[in-house]
This record gives C-alpha cells, structure tokens and sequence, in this order.
C-alpha cells in the first residue's frame, strides 16, 4: 500500500461544538443527534478539496450506471 499522507485535523473549538442537552423525550434526542451528525459531515465536507470531491462524484457516477 503506498504512503499517502495524512491531512492536519481541523480543531474545532468547545464553543463551536453542538451539544446535547439534558432531559426530553426520546424522539427529541433522536433529532438532535441527526441534527449533531449533519453538522459533523458539513465540517468534514468544508475540509475536502476540489480533487476529492471530483473522485467521489466520478465514483458516484460509476456506481450509478452499472
């Protein structure tokens, strides 16, 4: 396997973070963690770069048409 290196992580300040907060009901919770995880993926998204997203569209493309 070749040596690909590594991206720096971005750090994310507590203040910027999104949080659950205490008590609720279930499906409330379950809406917060969705909520949570769509603005982690937006996180990782804003840190690609135009290639990767080229490559993942292309791989999008191919799996769609077989």
């Amino acid at each position: 396997m070749p040596h690909i290196d590594k991206k720096k992580k971005k750090f994310v300040q507590n203040e910027d973070l999104v949080h659950f907060k205490w008590g609720g009901r279930t499906q409330e919770w379950e809406e917060e963690a969705d909520q949570i995880m769509h603005t982690l993926q937006d996180q990782i998204d804003d840190q690609e770069t135009e290639l990767e997203k080229k490559k993942k569209i292309e791989y999008a493309k191919q799996k769609f048409y077989w």
